[in-house]
């Protein structure tokens, strides 16, 4: 669906930020970011807002022939979780990882503190992770933020260096996106903004 056009007085930052749209990973290829765009990209991150400092945000990068070592180990954790999953499903679990070029699993170090709840700690993980979509998307990447069971997975979180307390927050699908990338429309804002008024 085409998008609608730009008001003329909008500046490059916000027609970026009005474009972003995800691309499903059976659409990202190669090339995925270098080093230097991914570094970009966890800079953006921690831009958003941290009270009390606490710089939550994590990022691990999983790609080349560590993808089909990471999907082994989902579909073992699947495994674990429900020793009755059929093996053509283990397959599906196992062939995740290899849909986009690069996987980011992408989570929150939590910690303990007497002003800053965990939820608080996450929000921030969460603002952050979406500046680095942002960013990925300005750069001319295409990215997917999914979710899965095994984020919740004990073993998922610790092999991949997470602490039992830190929570692991999505798995982002990074490469670059087909031609003819899809950007939905986008919904009219008034829908989800209103005035307050006192009583």
């Amino acid at each position: 669906m085409p998008e609608a056009p730009f008001p003329p007085a909008v500046n490059e930052a916000v027609r970026a930020l009005l474009a972003r749209a995800s691309v499903p990973p059976r659409q990202l290829h190669d090339p995925a970011p270098d080093a230097a765009a991914l570094s970009l990209a966890v800079a953006a991150a921690t831009r958003a807002p941290d009270h009390g400092g606490l710089r939550p945000w994590r990022f691990v990068g999983i790609q080349g022939e560590a993808r089909a070592a990471f999907g082994e180990l989902l579909a073992r954790a699947m495994q674990a979780r429900a020793p009755e999953t059929p093996e053509a499903r283990l397959d599906l679990e196992r062939l995740k990882p290899l849909r986009s070029p690069l996987v980011v699993a992408a989570g929150a170090t939590i910690r303990a503190h007497p002003k800053i709840p965990a939820w608080e700690q996450e929000a921030t993980a969460a603002a952050g992770i979406m500046n680095f979509l942002n960013a990925l998307d300005a750069m001319g990447f295409g990215c997917c933020w999914l979710s899965s069971a095994a984020l919740q997975d004990p073993a998922i979180k610790g092999a991949l260096g997470f602490a039992e307390t830190d929570r692991l927050l999505g798995w982002i699908y990074v490469g670059t996106p087909e031609a003819g990338r899809p950007r939905p429309e986008r919904p009219a804002p008034d829908g989800f903004w209103r005035d307050w008024q006192p009583a």
